[in-house]
């Protein structure tokens, strides 16, 4: 069957159209990018500015914040191992569920969050429904809908304290590994603020003896 000069005029408006698309993907992912690198880039100042003084609970909230806009999410949660009890405690939220989630505990091996902090290994999810070991406990409780998530271990001296959890990407329907990536580097970097806080205030308790 021949193809008509409509036809022809209909694929090329298709093709043109797919273009488009694809290049406001593209813009989209760059402008991410950029965005995370300048958040990154406080991050590494706090690192040098840290001191002994500094108020832990803000300065973990404060951190969360700039993870969660380098990679342009609204929702999201640092947990931390409590060494006395053995549960993850929430000790900085961010996001519909914060009051709620805030100095919340859970048993160490709860969920997703339980087997990233297990094995250290990042987790990326598209969609929670079709993944083993996810909860809709706190869903149900806050009427809230989690469709993506990734969840990535912060470690302090090569040791995992905790992890931190994001949920539902601001302008995309999933994550992707770029998104992954950005969260991998950042909670680097919040593990390297921890750490110089843990050696600052040794250092204040041997300058102090």
């Amino acid at each position: 069957m021949a193809i008509g000069r409509r036809d022809i005029i209909e694929m090329l408006r298709s093709d043109i159209d797919r273009l488009k698309r694809q290049n406001q993907q593209l813009e989209n992912r760059l402008a991410r990018q950029h965005q995370a690198f300048r958040v990154m880039a406080r991050l590494l100042d706090k690192i040098r500015a840290m001191s002994v003084e500094e108020d832990l609970p803000a300065t973990l909230n404060e951190l969360l914040a700039d993870v969660m806009h380098a990679c342009n999410i609204e929702n999201g949660s640092l947990l931390l191992i409590d060494e006395d009890s053995g549960e993850l405690e929430f000790v900085a939220v961010i996001g519909e569920a914060a009051s709620y989630l805030m100095s919340r505990r859970i048993p160490l091996g709860t969920g997703l969050v339980g087997r990233v902090i297990e094995s250290g290994e990042p987790l990326l999810v598209e969609d929670v429904r079709y993944t083993s070991g996810w909860s809709t406990a706190i869903d149900e409780m806050l009427d809230f809908h989690t469709q993506s998530l990734m969840c990535v271990a912060v470690t302090v001296h090569d040791q995992v304290v905790g992890a931190i959890e994001v949920v539902n990407h601001v302008d995309q329907p999933e994550f992707d590994e770029n998104d992954l990536n950005v969260l991998r580097v950042a909670a680097r970097l919040v593990s390297q603020v921890m750490e110089c806080i843990e050696e600052r205030m040794l250092q204040a308790g041997e300058n102090n003896e």
